[in-house]
């Protein structure tokens, strides 16, 4: 049964750390007699539970302590006997060999030594707790500050007696951690008690400063000053994001009268260390046998304090590290801020950069506006490689018209007073740069932008708060902002610039006339620079500045004045939808086809009805008024836009845009007022409308006058008067509908346009071309008659009888030899009465006709006997009286040349009648007719005259090329009894001549012998000569020829 019984220290063995509290350990220890058992016990036992742990450090220290007071005893002791001997030379060292004291003292004061520090660092581990909220495993609401006094109830009044107790100095300096942490805040520590005791205190601030924890960082140095020594490496490992106010009591400070480094404050929790942590025990610990349970810190080892130099390079490699690596800049300011707050050299120009980065990256209109933290583009070292220019746009890239002022003002100029200083720095001031940035900045910004900066920077305004200035700068670039400027509907904003600007002078001087001559010719010279061209292309508003930078006060108000007029120019044109760039006006200011290009744009532009009659015209007429007043304006530059043009030139072009669009009654009532005179004279309305209407002409893509653009050219002669041009030109419209509208072709498969028929030389070919293109519209000759006269033949009689000629011809075509021939005898008829009017003038006319009039005629009057000819000589035509008719009127209007063929022609279709009526014979029975007319058959030439005239080409091939011969008067007798009567009888005077048509072997001569025989074919071609020349001459005598 004794064996079953567990001694104390059996007991104490089989207990595990968790199972260890502090009534378990008050039990069992003091009743171990064994000293270095029990401290030994103590120190091997490390717990997570503070007070079980304070419990054994008490129990501990309690053990410990009386071996701790010998060996000072003895070591005092040696010391003052050495002191003796040595006449005090070396005081302090003893030989510890010489020392007496009990077994085991020495493994006793390592073992104090050790829980010494674990009561240091246990009661660091409470203050952190407390401090940092942590939760930890088992707590007590009630506890001692000193490990040390609490231990009275199990030991001897003794160690009380002896005010061993090393907190009682550091409690009335200042007041103590904890000892017990508040209750269970639900935040668990990062390290366990036991960890944090049998870890290197470096390894746990090492872990604390790379996990954040900075409250409990700041204790653990506070209260072990054999950190100090590894303070850059602590601050090594903390993160670059942090910031240096996180840091207090942590990062050292700089001492500024001494110019180094000034470490963190050490506050141990024992003012004074014991003994056995004083070097004088050190040999003692030396020979003890025991092994040292814990680490110790080295206490002797130390780092030199940083320079000026050393602690600013240190800086700026922070800060550098933070841009390089993280990009935050705020950062990196804050640390760099830090460091200048404490004097730290060389940190200036590094934060007056970090500064202005500061404000691009997190205090532009784009940093405000972010919502989620990104990395910026921009960094420390991109920054300082950077020009000025892109960062100052940098600065102001995410700007609105509304912030741009404030930006202006809060990231700008102090950046380019900043830079301003740099150059000074440098020993090359300039004292430009603030202006000349933002005068670029200005040159190259939207209109939107450049209205509210000039708005912030108007005359009145106190000088402090314009951004701009000088009154002479800005008119400078306002001038080249507008003239440089693409846009064409900021009239608003061009005017909100202009209105910004100082006034200009009261009364003008005569080096003020000097002065408005050079802003002329500066501006046209400017003119000509906007131009673009093939080697330049268009000019900046960079580029213009340069134009007026030479300008005094003078010509800038003579330029800003012209700009006026420009300015509310471009806003009547914006107005109507045709606006125009400011150059624009410059260009054009000595131009006068842009302006009547422009003008003419301007009255053509295509708008959408509003439905209300009386608002439409009231619209036009508001263009029509504002058009008239850009044609005003004073001399020179001072002029509209349409200074170069008339009052009546720009009313013209706005009536010939609003005949364009079709509005042609609007047209008629505002041209002819109820009240009022007329804007325009009749013959240039006149004019108007017949332009118009020839252009709606020549852009139809169809002939007919009922839809489309011919409808347009048709009605837009009713606008003006019905004089005889707006007439005739209304007759060729109906005309060209006519023509279309029989299907006539300009080639296969394509319509005859409307531009082809105006551009046709002889429209008379319009004629043949819709006969030879639609069947049977020679029955309405009324129908063709009426083309020709409304295609401008009116009046031209030699026209009418070329159009009948024609008909018939394409009536004989078509084998309407009844429809021919009532055509021709009417064109015979219209002939005669050309051949009495031009040919063969009286006496009574009081106007001869002119030598064209009379080729005309003459062409005129071939074609009808050629007419009458070719139908007169159909055999299939049956009607032999209206053929000999024919043939008749053909022999009264040929040529004398001619009649021989037409007479041939004559017999033979007169013979044929004969013949096909049967012989008619005479009292002696003969047949008297054929006899008469043997003798003239056998001759042979009225056949080959008969032959050659068949052989004449169609009418429609001559009509073009007609010859000039003149025409035979044409007598009052029936044209076929005369030339009846006029054959017979030569028939009769041929029948007994004295030779045979035939021809004879020879002749006689006169005294009747023969001469020498000649070849019958010789002989009979002579007579036969001879008695054509004489029948032509009788016929011609017998029908009125002249006698030459």
């Amino acid at each position: 049964m004794s064996a079953s019984i567990q001694t104390p220290a059996e007991r104490w063995i089989d207990l595990t750390d968790d199972e260890l509290t502090p009534e378990i350990i008050e039990e069992i220890l003091p009743t171990i007699s064994d000293d270095v058992w029990v401290a030994a016990a103590c120190v091997d036992r490390v717990v997570d539970d503070v007070e079980a742990q304070r419990c054994l450090i008490r129990t501990g220290l309690s053990r410990t302590e009386e071996a701790s007071k010998e060996a000072k005893k003895a070591v005092d002791l040696a010391r003052s006997l050495g002191d003796d001997q040595d006449g005090g030379d070396a005081e302090g060292e003893y030989d510890p060999s010489t020392l007496e004291f009990d077994d085991g003292t020495p493994e006793l004061l390592v073992l104090r030594r050790t829980l010494l520090q674990r009561s240091d660092l246990t009661e660091t581990y409470a203050a952190m707790a407390t401090e940092c909220g942590w939760s930890l495993s088992r707590q007590t609401e009630e506890g001692s500050d000193d490990p040390t006094d609490q231990g009275s109830s199990s030991e001897s009044t003794d160690v009380e007696d002896l005010d061993l107790d090393p907190w009682a100095d550091v409690q009335e300096e200042e007041p103590r951690a904890p000892s017990s942490p508040q209750a269970d805040s639900g935040i668990p520590p990062p390290i366990s008690l036991s960890t944090f005791l049998l870890t290197p205190t470096l390894e746990t601030a090492l872990l604390f400063a790379s996990t954040l924890e900075f409250s409990a960082l700041r204790i653990l140095i506070k209260h072990n000053g054999e950190l100090l020594p590894h303070r850059w490496k602590i601050l090594a490992t903390i993160p670059l994001h942090v910031l240096p106010s996180e840091l207090s009591d942590i990062l050292s400070t700089f001492d500024y009268a001494a110019e180094k480094e000034k470490p963190p404050a050490s506050t141990p929790w024992r003012a004074e260390p014991e003994w056995v942590e004083t070097s004088e025990s050190a040999p003692i610990l030396q020979s003890a046998t025991l092994p040292v349970v814990a680490p110790l810190q080295s206490d002797t080892e130390t780092s030199p304090l940083l320079q000026a130099v050393e602690f600013s390079a240190w800086y700026v490699e922070r800060v550098r590290r933070i841009d390089a690596e993280l990009g935050l800049v705020d950062v990196a300011l804050a640390w760099v801020q830090h460091g200048a707050s404490q004097g730290i050299p060389g940190l200036d120009e590094l934060g007056e950069d970090l500064s202005l980065l500061a404000r691009l990256v997190y205090e532009t209109s784009s940093a405000a506006d972010r919502r989620a933290p990104t990395k910026s583009q921009w960094n420390l070292s991109k920054w300082q490689q950077t020009d000025a220019k892109t960062i100052m746009h940098s600065y102001l890239a995410n700007s609105t018209p509304d912030t741009i002022a404030s930006d202006i003002r809060r990231l700008v100029l102090p950046y380019l007073y900043v830079l301003e200083v740099k150059q000074e720095r440098t020993g090359k001031p300039d004292p430009t740069i603030p202006t000349r940035y933002l005068y670029d900045y200005i040159l190259s910004s939207p209109l939107p932008v450049v209205a509210a900066i000039f708005e912030a920077s108007k005359p009145v305004l106190p000088a402090s708060q314009r951004l701009i200035k000088k009154n002479d700068d800005m008119s400078r670039l306002a001038l080249a902002c507008l003239y440089g400027s693409d846009e064409l509907h900021e009239w608003g904003t061009m005017t909100r610039i202009f209105e910004s600007l100082p006034g200009g002078q009261a009364s003008p001087t005569s080096d003020d006339e000097m002065a408005e001559e050079a802003a002329d010719m500066t501006l046209r010279a400017m003119a000509d620079f906007v131009t673009p061209s093939a080697t330049r292309g268009k000019a900046t508003p960079q580029e213009l500045l340069l134009f007026f930078k030479p300008l005094p006060v003078p010509s800038l108000s003579r330029a800003l004045d012209i700009l006026d007029i420009h300015l509310e120019s471009g806003e009547i044109f914006d107005r109507w939808d045709v606006p125009a760039p400011l150059r624009w006006f410059l260009q054009s200011g000595d131009n006068v086809n842009q302006q009547k290009a422009w003008a003419t744009r301007m009255a053509r532009r295509n708008t959408a009805s509003s439905g209300d009659e009386q608002e439409d015209e009231d619209e036009w007429v508001d263009l029509m008024n504002d058009m008239v007043r850009l044609a005003g304006g004073k001399e020179g530059l001072l002029k509209g836009a349409f200074g170069l043009l008339t009052t009546d030139e720009v009313k013209k072009i706005f009536f010939e845009g609003l005949l364009s669009l079709g509005k042609f009654q609007l047209a008629k009532r505002l041209l002819n007022p109820r009240k009022g005179s007329a804007p325009l004279s009749d013959q240039t309305i006149e004019e108007i409308c017949l332009s118009m209407s020839r252009e709606f002409y020549d852009n139809a893509s169809s002939g007919n006058l009922h839809n489309g653009d011919m409808k347009n050219a048709y009605e837009c002669l009713s606008v003006t008067k019905p004089t005889p041009t707006i007439l005739a030109e209304r007759e060729f419209i109906e005309a060209t509908s006519k023509i279309c509208s029989y299907g006539v072709q300009s080639r296969p498969g394509v319509p005859l346009a409307p531009i082809e028929i105006r551009l046709v030389k002889d429209r008379l070919s319009l004629v043949a071309r819709v006969l030879s293109s639609t069947e049977n519209v020679y029955k309405h000759e009324e129908v063709v008659l009426d083309i020709v006269r409304k295609l401008g033949f009116r009046k031209d009689i030699a026209a009418e009888v070329k159009a009948l000629a024609m008909l018939a011809d394409a009536a004989t075509q078509a084998e309407d030899f009844g429809k021919a021939a009532e055509l021709s005898e009417r064109m015979v008829r219209t002939t005669r009465v050309l051949r009495e009017t031009v040919l063969q003038p009286t006496a009574s006319d009081e106007v001869l006709a002119s030598e064209e009039e009379v080729q005309k005629a003459q062409e005129a009057v071939e074609v009808c006997w050629h007419t009458c000819f070719q139908l007169g000589r159909q055999p299939e035509f049956p009607e032999v009286k209206r053929k000999l008719a024919l043939l008749g009127f053909a022999m009264q209007l040929c040529p004398a040349e001619n009649v021989l063929d037409v007479l041939a022609v004559w017999r033979r279709v007169e013979s044929e009648a004969i013949d096909a009526r049967g012989p008619r014979t005479g009292p002696n029975g003969r047949r008297r007719h054929a006899e008469r007319t043997k003798p003239l058959s056998r001759a042979g030439g009225l056949s080959a005259l008969s032959a050659a005239a068949g052989r004449l080409p169609s009418l429609s091939a001559h009509l073009l090329s007609m010859p000039n011969t003149p025409a035979l008067p044409i007598g009052s007798a029936d044209a076929a009894a005369m030339a009846s009567r006029t054959f017979n009888r030569m028939a009769d005077v041929a029948a007994h001549l004295p030779f045979s048509l035939g021809g004879r072997s020879g002749s006689r001569t006169r005294d009747g012998g023969r001469d020498s025989p000649r070849p019958a074919s010789e002989i009979g071609s002579e007579v036969s000569n001879h008695a054509r020349a004489a029948l032509a001459r009788g016929v011609g005598w017998l029908i009125g020829a002249d006698d030459d």
